[in-house]
């Protein structure tokens, strides 16, 4: 936007030479012959300069420039005297109320134009400088607010007035007064990194960053090589002047272990170093989990105790817990109820911490009332649901959770999702949520393809929720893989699609439509000794309306599937059948092969037409890895728009794929030893 201006002299010669000077150099140029005028017009403008002459009647310049001053939409105003006083004191004057120059009459247009120019660059550099003082304000008070609430998390298992909470908070100021790197030792479930948090918030360190890894996150790098892996070391300068914690060691080779060690004792950074352990240190390198140079490069050594040394202290860590689960779940905070608190003084805690938090986040869930009750069931490891204990949560959103169980009688892992009532809501939307997961869950159970997720039961929970139990998977999405790994060798490409075609030929051929394939909703696991084994999950939209009219976007609005893989008949009245699977399948192929989508926009109606309009590029044109044509003419053959003119059915895409001449195979010898060299945490679809 161009620089606005005000001119104020009393003269109208003079205010006209101003005008012709200033005329045609981009500027908004505004006029007053008066002070009280040019404060009126300032105030309603705020102009970014004002020319202002000195002697006027009435109010002279200098008293309007101490009104401008004082006022709040024009105190920022830049100002310039035009006048032909020449006295230095007239002109300190002037700038001791705040104007920016001072131009002597009469003056030279050149000379007005480069002043006017330097203050407005001046201005615009110290608007600039404002704004990112702001921005770096806001950022500071952003991270108050997350330290804050990060020493209110790692204060709350510090709770309580037993006798080893309150050694447990000695031992914390006693790590924390010094700066030598500190072993965190204690039983799984313990909540080491709170201890390690409330460690730094209690430093001279704590004005500085506390940066976390834990070994099982790291990956082995591309060769492949015993000891190679990503370096725990790789944020430490994240934590320069702070603290950098290091959890589960143990979980290491021997060989990672040392370079651990190595690299601590070469240690140049400004860091303290602290370690958290679920393994006793000395029965851990006695038992040759632990290697014995770590002992001695860390003899300092801070004991957690276990939950069941603290029952006492359970009624204020139940509480605080508990609200803060009710916090995130957007809940009213329930009370629990004195008998509730009992039963949990009663329990021996063997998870401890953890244990407590997956207890009371299942009583939340499955409670609606003021007053939460913790019976006897869902203790001694009996968090239930129809014939499966719950032993651990997996992941909790917006609509329920998905825990990690186990059936009771056969012991089959398995994993639980869980859909709150309070989530699925009411009216319209609510009814049609609730048809939603029904249909997900009876879909899925007609389908018998070992490329699909097998559904093991499904039920109403007591307090009318939904769940439905599905196999354990022990992988993860391929939409995961791409974002964490990168775009997908074509030969793997092909490999995994293959699979899902599989699965989608079955379901095409019982007349039902999946809606919503995408890479979340392919995933790849080992299963017994194969690897990158696909499972189709999430049949949450599927219809059985093939070949009938019907459309993806509700009478409320909302759309139903993911708008960057779904098939332009969906969103409008045509009919559809299995090919609009076959549509998101080509979208999944050029994602896994690009590591981004054919089409992109700023909302969700941009993208839906770019689907509908748009002719897609090939895959090839994307990517910097080389694609064979022939797969680029598979993708493009699955994006046309008319759904005659794709592959007819999944089968048929599988022998398009299987038909794909390519120059280099992957098999299961390359499959395994990618997933041995990943290591991949367990992962359920949510």
């Amino acid at each position: 936007m161009a620089a606005q201006i005000l001119l104020v002299d009393d003269n109208p010669t003079n205010l006209q030479v101003l005008y012709q000077t200033l005329e045609g150099h981009g500027y908004r140029l505004l006029a007053a012959r008066s002070g009280k005028d040019a404060i009126a017009i300032a105030e309603r403008a705020a102009p970014d300069l004002i020319l202002l002459d000195v002697m006027m009647p009435d109010l002279d310049g200098f008293e309007t420039c101490v009104r401008l001053k004082a006022g709040e939409r024009t105190r920022d105003c830049a100002v310039i005297f035009l006048s032909a006083l020449t006295e230095p004191r007239e002109k300190a004057r002037g700038f001791d109320l705040g104007a920016v120059d001072f131009v002597n009459k009469p003056f030279q247009a050149e000379e007005v134009l480069a002043r006017v120019r330097t203050h407005l660059t001046i201005r615009e550099l110290q608007l600039q400088l404002r704004q990112h003082n702001d921005a770096l304000q806001h950022e500071l008070t952003v991270a108050q607010e997350l330290l804050r609430e990060a020493r209110d998390r790692s204060d709350g298992v510090l709770l309580g007035d037993s006798t080893a909470a309150s050694r447990l908070r000695h031992d914390i100021r006693d790590a924390a007064e010094c700066d030598d790197p500190w072993l965190i030792n204690g039983p799984a479930g313990s909540d080491h990194e709170a201890v390690a948090r409330a460690i730094h918030h209690q430093s001279k360190r704590a004005a500085r960053a506390i940066i976390c890894v834990n070994c099982l996150s790291l990956t082995a790098d591309s060769s492949g090589s015993p000891g190679t892996r990503r370096d725990i070391f790789d944020k430490i300068h994240l934590a320069h002047g702070g603290t950098f914690y290091v959890e589960g060691l143990e979980h290491l080779p021997p060989e990672a272990q040392l370079m651990f060690v190595e690299r601590l004792r070469s240690l140049k950074e400004d860091v303290r170093i602290i370690v958290g352990t679920t393994r006793d240190i000395d029965e851990a390198v006695a038992a040759g989990r632990l290697i014995p140079e770590l002992r001695r490069t860390l003899p300092r050594t801070l004991d957690l105790p276990p939950l069941r040394s603290r029952l006492e202290d359970l009624d204020a860590l139940a509480p605080y817990i508990l609200r803060r689960q009710a916090e995130q779940a957007g809940r009213t905070v329930p009370i629990l109820s004195e008998e509730s608190i009992k039963r949990l003084r009663n329990y021996r805690w063997p998870g401890n911490i953890r244990e407590l938090r997956n207890v009371l986040g299942f009583a939340l869930s499955a409670s609606q009332g003021p007053v939460l009750e913790i019976g006897e069931q869902l203790l001694d490891n009996n968090l239930r649901v129809g014939s499966y204990s719950l032993i651990e949560r997996l992941g909790s959103g917006g609509m329920g959770d998905v825990w990690l169980a186990r059936h009771q009688l056969l012991a089959r892992p398995a994993a639980v999702k869980i859909v709150r009532e309070t989530a699925l809501g009411g009216g319209e939307d609510g009814h049609m949520r609730r048809q939603r997961f029904a249909r997900e869950a009876q879909a899925t159970s007609e389908l018998q393809s070992p490329h699909t997720v097998q559904l093991y039961d499904f039920g109403i929970t007591e307090a009318g929720g939904f769940y439905y139990v599905m196999e354990r998977l022990r992988g993860m999405d391929l939409k995961r893989m791409v974002e964490r790994h990168g775009p997908l060798p074509p030969e793997r490409v092909v490999f995994l699609l293959k699979q899902a075609c599989l699965s989608l030929s079955e379901a095409h051929t019982l007349g039902l439509v999946h809606r919503d394939v995408k890479p979340a909703n392919l995933f790849a696991c080992r299963l017994g000794s194969e690897y990158d084994f696909v499972k189709v999950v999430d049949f949450g939209v599927v219809s059985r309306q093939a070949h009938e009219t019907t459309a993806q976007i509700t009478t409320a609005g909302m759309i139903l599937g993911t708008p960057a893989f779904l098939a332009p008949e969906l969103v409008s009245t045509q009919s559809f059948d299995g090919r609009a699977d076959i549509y998101a399948l080509g979208c999944v192929t050029f994602w896994l092969l690009t590591g981004r989508p054919p089409f992109e926009g700023d909302d969700a109606m941009a993208i839906l037409m770019h689907h509908a309009r748009t002719p897609a590029p090939a895959p090839s044109t994307m990517s910097e890895e080389p694609i064979p044509s022939q797969l680029d003419d598979v993708v493009l053959e699955c994006l046309q728009k008319d759904p005659s003119r794709r592959p007819a059915t999944a089968d048929v895409l599988f022998d398009m794929f299987d038909a794909v001449p390519l120059t280099r195979e992957w098999n299961q010898r390359k499959a395994r030893s990618w997933w041995e060299m990943h290591e991949p945490e367990l992962v359920n679809p949510a």
